[in-house]
């Protein structure tokens, strides 16, 4: 399997780029952020993500989650039926739908934890890539399609689409500072290696 390429070297994460974007969001700059980036349609599995984040917030209350992305296509109920879920929970500062963006290295600085929730086939997506070769910790889900990138990088964490339990588990190890650097540091590694 050959993987896509991508400029691994574009994508490093700074303190700065960070702190940009969170300002931009009205984020903290302490706040926990967890994050995705793809096309927002039902089997990029945004739902899930957001139904789990839902959950986890109100246990962890410094914490917030940018789902960068916009909609193609037919798919714009879809984004609107996520809209009103954040709005139904009173979520709206604290979950963020930027839409679009091309400026991966700034995003990327932006989030603590990164987390690819595809539910159907979805082969070496350039997101997922991206976000290992930032030097994100990253959690995924189940898919078998993923198998050739989850063997490349032991450092990622895999969770059971069926098992919301387990992703909220997950998104409370990455609390931990120290696991997101080291976890990160390893994902970087493996990305300006494989990719």
């Amino acid at each position: 399997v050959v993987l896509n390429g991508i400029k691994t070297d574009e994508l490093y994460r700074a303190k700065e780029a960070s702190l940009r974007v969170r300002k931009e969001f009205d984020i903290p700059a302490d706040a926990y952020v967890i994050g995705n980036l793809a096309r927002i349609t039902p089997w990029k599995g945004q739902e899930i993500l957001l139904k789990a984040f839902i959950e986890y917030a109100e246990k962890n209350q410094n914490s917030y989650m940018l789902l960068v992305g916009s909609p193609l296509f037919d798919n714009e109920k879809y984004f609107k039926h996520l809209m009103q879920l954040i709005d139904n929970y009173g979520l709206g500062e604290r979950v963020i739908m930027p839409g679009y963006r091309s400026d991966l290295k700034e995003v990327f600085s932006a989030m603590d934890l990164f987390i690819y929730p595809s539910l159907e086939k979805d082969t070496s997506p350039l997101a997922l890539l991206s976000a290992i070769s930032a030097g994100l910790p990253v959690i995924v889900s189940n898919i078998k399609c993923l198998e050739e990138v989850i063997e490349l990088c032991p450092a990622i964490d895999v969770f059971d689409l069926r098992n919301r339990e387990g992703l909220l588990s997950l998104m409370a190890k990455y609390e931990d500072q120290n696991i997101r650097v080291e976890n990160g540091n390893k994902n970087r590694v493996v990305g300006i290696n494989n990719f």
